[in-house]
């Protein structure tokens, strides 16, 4: 607190203040010498060009998010103008009208894949499946060439059929079964579960586990027979089984396994009087060819690709040989 005071003392007026308030007083005058102090010594200058430099340094910044954001608008452009043309496309689509999608397995090759549905399909070398990108209505079909194997997903309100280009069809709910459209035949093999097979103006058929059907173009005749499962569907795991199956039969597989052209020179026609038992899986051609020589009476040859104008290369040929004076021993 501050007290104050008057007392007339030679005509004078005389204030009094206690200690407390000087002290403060003169705290305030030291506080306010140093920041006049602190002003004056700060360089106005160089403070100016760092404000200009900070100024400038913003301006660059925006204008580079300006550039940005034209370069992106010009990029964007196009991309919506593709965008509005297939959505334009897909709304004039006529309705009903499936898009199809097609998948070929390599020469000397298996693929695996699984179609809209969830089923499962394994096409062999060469072979080629067609169908919907989306199944609607109250069927699933697809169209193969070649060889393919299916594992089936259980829906019995729309079954699943198989086509073919002989006319034949394979119809299925949720099954696993093969079918092989080579050699102007189609033959249907049933792994696990029930399929029926028909052709125009046929019957169904309908096939137990085992059951091979196989129908001849050339008689348009439809035989069933009971086969090796494990032999006819090794494929798909990148085996090759046979279980007494003949030469001719023995180099046709090998020929589309290995991508080679395979030509039998067989002048007596005695290829089918040796038949094979056995399995391959991860052995070359050569050294599969090596072990036919030890069991059978053949010689072959395996000759260089040729190469084309064009840089490409033919397909390896294996000439085979069967061997009359091995014969006779």
């Amino acid at each position: 607190m501050v007290f104050f005071g008057t007392f007339l003392k030679k005509d004078c007026l005389i204030l009094y203040m206690d200690e407390q308030y000087h002290e403060n007083i003169i705290s305030q005058a030291l506080s306010i010498d140093k920041k006049i102090r602190e002003i004056e010594a700060c360089d106005t200058q160089e403070a100016f060009g760092q404000v200009l430099r900070t100024i400038r340094k913003h301006q660059k910044q925006t204008a580079f998010r300006h550039t940005l954001l034209r370069a992106a608008a010009i990029l964007a452009l196009p991309l919506l103008l593709t965008s509005a043309m297939f959505g334009y496309m897909a709304f004039l689509k006529p309705a009903g009208k499936p898009v199809y999608a097609e998948v070929t397995a390599a020469p000397g090759s298996v693929v695996n894949f699984e179609l809209p549905d969830r089923s499962k399909v394994w096409l062999n070398s060469g072979s080629t499946l067609r169908y919907p990108a989306t199944f609607k209505g109250d069927t699933r079909e697809v169209t193969l060439r070649g060889e393919g194997y299916f594992e089936v997903l259980s829906d019995k309100k729309h079954p699943f059929y198989v086509a073919t280009a002989d006319g034949v069809k394979v119809m299925a709910y949720g099954t696993r079964f093969n079918v092989n459209t080579e050699d102007n035949t189609v033959q249907t093999i049933l792994a696990e579960g029930k399929v029926s097979v028909f052709t125009a103006g046929r019957p169904l058929i309908e096939l137990q586990p085992g059951d091979q059907a196989v129908y001849d173009e050339s008689t348009d005749k439809l035989s069933v027979g009971r086969i090796n499962l494990y032999e006819k569907l090794a494929w798909k795991d990148g085996k090759i089984v046979f279980r007494n199956a003949g030469l001719s039969e023995v180099f046709r597989q090998l020929s589309r396994r290995y991508n080679v052209d395979i030509v039998l020179h067989d002048q007596y026609h005695q290829s089918e009087n040796y038949r094979a038992r056995v399995a391959f899986s991860d052995e070359t051609i050569q050294q599969i060819f090596t072990y036919l020589e030890v069991a059978a009476p053949i010689e072959w040859k395996l000759s260089r690709p040729v190469q084309y104008a064009d840089s490409t290369l033919a397909k390896q040929r294996i000439d085979v040989w069967l061997n009359k004076k091995r014969m006779k021993k």
